[in-house]
């Protein structure tokens, strides 16, 4: 198997979609934070499912799938199952996300890594399982175990950050480390995908992936947009739920404005 038949660029390309899909999904998570009602909070947080789980992750990992080649014959995906690994991606990010909650607990917290984690694992399982050649298509299973303990690391930092830092320049280091290790996850489990072509054997079925590429990019980018539209606008709520401390000269001024006698005519 050729993994960059495409060039190099491929890979950037995949990164630069993991950093701004991880650096978004943080930014939502941070404004569910800020959320003054439980609806807000949701719709913050299935906006973070789909930057992280819908972009940062299983986009990523179909732009470097664009690269990925066989010497003979043509790779054809499986797209139902494609379809079905993105919608697993962002369910396991978005179920992560509500167990962990707001509070600080550290049960939670593994009960996150674990869903958000084995979530991801079976998201580059399926979507290794939905490549077709002519001939066979065998996935070693401790590669996918691989890939799955990275989902599973991605998950605790992902989960862990989110509970304690805000800043934004901290939020984009974490979306770059965010962007190596999904990268890291998809190579891992890749390494253990054996393709075998036999020409005896009939064409595969399925779709060529670069034929989707225009449709599913536009669909990527335009669920980025939505959510960085809603964080330029929405209000910073931790500024205005500060409440206001009167200074110790205000209850001396009102009472001599009481006391000054008004003027006769």
């Amino acid at each position: 198997m050729i993994y960059f038949a495409m060039g190099y660029w491929v890979l950037g390309l995949a990164a630069g979609v993991a950093l701004i899909g991880g650096v978004v999904g943080l930014a939502c998570v941070r404004q569910s934070t800020l959320s003054v009602t439980a609806r807000f909070r949701l719709v913050w947080l299935t906006a973070a499912a789909v930057s992280l789980g819908g972009v940062g992750t299983w986009l990523a990992v179909y732009v470097t799938m664009l690269g990925v080649d066989v010497p003979t014959g043509v790779m054809h995906y499986d797209v139902a199952r494609m379809v079905l690994a993105a919608f697993i991606a962002v369910a396991a990010v978005l179920g992560g996300l509500l167990v962990r909650g707001r509070v600080r607990d550290p049960k939670r917290l593994a009960g996150g890594v674990a869903v958000m984690g084995l979530g991801l694992g079976l998201m580059h399982f399926l979507g290794m399982g939905a490549i077709r050649v002519q001939g066979s298509v065998e996935v070693n299973p401790w590669a996918s175990v691989g890939a799955t303990a990275i989902a599973l690391a991605i998950s605790f930092g992902v989960l862990w950050a989110t509970a304690r830092f805000r800043p934004l320049p901290v939020l984009i280091g974490v979306g770059a480390l965010f962007a190596l290790a999904v990268n890291a996850l998809h190579y891992v489990g890749l390494a253990g995908v054996d393709v075998q072509v036999d020409p005896a054997v009939l064409p595969p079925s399925g779709e060529v992936l670069f034929t989707l590429f225009v449709p599913v990019f536009a669909m990527g980018t335009l669920s980025l947009a939505i959510p960085i539209t809603a964080i330029l606008v929405a209000p910073d709520r931790s500024r205005s739920a500060r409440p206001t401390v009167p200074t110790p000269d205000a209850p001396r001024e009102r009472s001599a404005q009481r006391r000054v006698p008004s003027p006769v005519s």
